[in-house]
């Protein structure tokens, strides 16, 4: 869960970072794909949570509604998400309509609330280990099981490939993440981040997970 926190972090400081140095039309349109693969992995995660993750965790759990501040914090930053939405397809009809600071806006709005709810709910995850008999393993099969099923090939998981940095921590937590089989990181390599080249110019690492300079940054 740490590790998709992390992810969806780094993606929202490429986005910060870049904003207002992208100027021609085409990284435009790239930054715009690569802003809504973000936007995409962060709903998709989120849907998962409430859907499968949280549900089993409150069958386990012997405290009533242990996840509904969660929940209400998913609610925090969705108007903020959903402006992003829309201003990234106002983008696409009218590339000329970009402003960079626009963009920081959005972010700065949504920003403090995603990061604190991130934080907040490992913490809770912590606690919960500790204090409760939660099968762990069953949780993350499920919630595995249920993103490979409903995962974006051509943005989510690439968008997650490209900015899981195998360094962090001095590599304790494997050679890739995801963690699929070493043949589905190559067919995502060779298929799937292709169809998308432009956009992962944004960011953070390389198809090999190695963090990598920011182009517009």
């Amino acid at each position: 869960m740490a590790l998709v926190h992390n992810i969806v972090l780094r993606g929202l400081n490429c986005i910060t970072l870049q904003a207002n140095h992208v100027k021609k039309p085409e990284d435009i349109l790239d930054f715009m794909t690569f802003c809504d693969a973000w936007s995409c992995t962060l709903h998709s995660h989120h849907n998962t949570e409430e859907t499968v993750y949280f549900p089993l965790l409150e069958e386990q759990s012997t405290e009533k509604g242990v996840m509904s501040r969660n929940h209400t914090e998913h609610e925090t930053f969705l108007p903020g998400l959903l402006a992003l939405d829309e201003y990234i397809q106002n983008v696409k009809a009218d590339v000329k309509t970009y402003d960079g600071s626009k963009i920081l806006k959005i972010t700065e709005d949504l920003g403090p609330a995603l990061e604190a709810h991130l934080t907040n709910e490992i913490d809770l995850l912590e606690s919960l280990a500790k204090g409760e008999k939660i099968d762990w393993n069953l949780l993350g099969r499920a919630m595995a099981a249920h993103s490979k099923k409903v995962a974006d090939r051509v943005r989510e998981v690439p968008f997650l490939i490209t900015n899981s940095d195998v360094t962090y921590e001095s590599g304790i937590h494997g050679e890739r993440f995801p963690p699929f089989p070493w043949f589905v990181h190559q067919i995502f390599r060779w298929v799937y981040i292709p169809q998308l080249k432009g956009a992962w110019r944004f960011a953070s690492c390389d198809d090999y997970g190695m963090p990598k300079e920011l182009p517009f940054a």
